[in-house]
């Protein structure tokens, strides 16, 4: 029995579940692009097969959950602050606050958030007024909203450029996924672009057991296999390849 479990052991990445947790619901075909948001990761991949993953574009310091958090923080909400961040958006005004969006026109579908949590920050310091925090809540909301569709839009029109195909499926996973705004924003922008968009269940967009079972079966399928004195590894990127882009000074 023992040697049993030792031939069945799989090392799942965290990733390549949200990568795969749509899959559990939809029948859906490689390749795909896969917007992957959550409190540590913001990145766009083109997703072959089990295990074949090409980074189209990255965040090149903060993640999206982390700005949403920080973000949060700053107005007083506890962690952790995303969904609260959304309610508070819906009694503001979304153009109170002019927030900059960097590298909105440039690198690519590469992303950055780290310059939007220092306004954010400035601002919620000469905050006098309660629904000022509101407004800032919905400025911070619209101005995400805003960056991920104008990335997402470069990064579909450089899939498109990969897959010849014309079978275009457009996957939203991770945390932040489950943001009633920006799933909206996002099937807007696939409609626009002729791509289906899918998105797990909200209960399943967070870590989750279901996710990391499903890669393990998938995997399982393929005959994959891993030894048990497999090391654990804190960064794990799903495209081995792609090169680190991270920290001030970094060309994009």
């Amino acid at each position: 029995m023992q040697d049993l479990w030792i031939n069945l052991f799989l090392a799942i990445n965290h990733l390549e579940g949200h990568a795969l947790s749509p899959k559990i619901m939809n029948n859906l075909n490689f390749p795909y692009l896969l917007l992957l948001i959550s409190g540590g990761h913001t990145q766009f991949l083109k997703v072959n097969g089990i295990g074949n993953y090409e980074r189209l574009g990255t965040t090149i310091d903060d993640a999206v959950g982390e700005a949403f958090d920080k973000t949060a923080k700053l107005l007083g909400i506890e962690f952790p602050g995303g969904p609260k961040i959304e309610e508070y958006a819906k009694k503001g005004d979304k153009n109170y606050f002019n927030l900059p969006k960097p590298i909105i026109n440039k690198g690519g579908c590469n992303l950055s958030f780290a310059g939007l949590k220092t306004a954010v920050l400035k601002i919620s310091k000469n905050l006098k007024k309660e629904e000022e925090k509101f407004h800032l809540a919905a400025s911070f909301q619209k101005t995400i909203e805003d960056i991920l569709y104008k990335k997402s839009k470069v990064a579909m029109k450089l899939f498109k450029e990969k897959n010849k195909n014309k079978n275009n499926s457009f996957v939203i996973a991770g945390g932040v996924a489950s943001n009633k705004k920006i799933r909206s924003k996002l099937i807007h922008l696939s409609k626009e672009e002729n791509f289906k968009p899918i998105f797990p269940p909200i209960d399943l967009c967070s870590d989750n057991a279901a996710m990391i079972a499903w890669a393990g079966i998938e995997k399982f399928r393929l005959g994959h296999k891993d030894k048990t004195n497999f090391s654990a590894r804190a960064r794990w990127p799903l495209d081995a390849k792609a090169p680190f882009l991270k920290g001030a000074g970094v060309k994009i």
